[in-house]
């Protein structure tokens, strides 16, 4: 047990001295895609947020995600009318989100 005792001692003496360690809880925001647009035509996340894409159109939608690099893409599939398709973004930078098969349905999203 003597390599524990270092570890204790300095949760202990952190403890007491009312150090605290701030841990950004992540965050979900969902968007709607209704009347072939996207609800909200920008984002910021912080990393590890998720974003959750809704289809309330009564057609099928294609969510693809580009971005932050030039070889970043990510496609999340069809999208039947109700369902709904979400991703976790553990990257900073600028994405660009579009239905490929609308590509009028777009937005924005930035992660710090």
């Amino acid at each position: 047990m003597p390599i524990l005792m270092p570890i204790r001692l300095a949760a202990t003496t952190g403890f007491l001295m009312g150090i605290i360690v701030a841990v950004h809880a992540a965050t979900t925001i969902t968007v709607d895609q209704r009347g072939l647009a996207i609800s909200q035509k920008s984002a910021s996340l912080a990393k590890g947020d998720r974003l959750i894409f809704t289809n309330s159109d009564d057609v099928i939608h294609n969510i693809h995600i580009f971005g932050p690099g030039d070889d970043d893409s990510i496609d999340l599939g069809l999208q039947k009318p109700g369902a709904a398709l979400s991703h976790k973004f553990d990257r900073a930078g600028s994405y660009r989100v579009r239905c490929n098969i609308h590509p009028s349905i777009k937005m924005a999203v930035t992660v710090k």
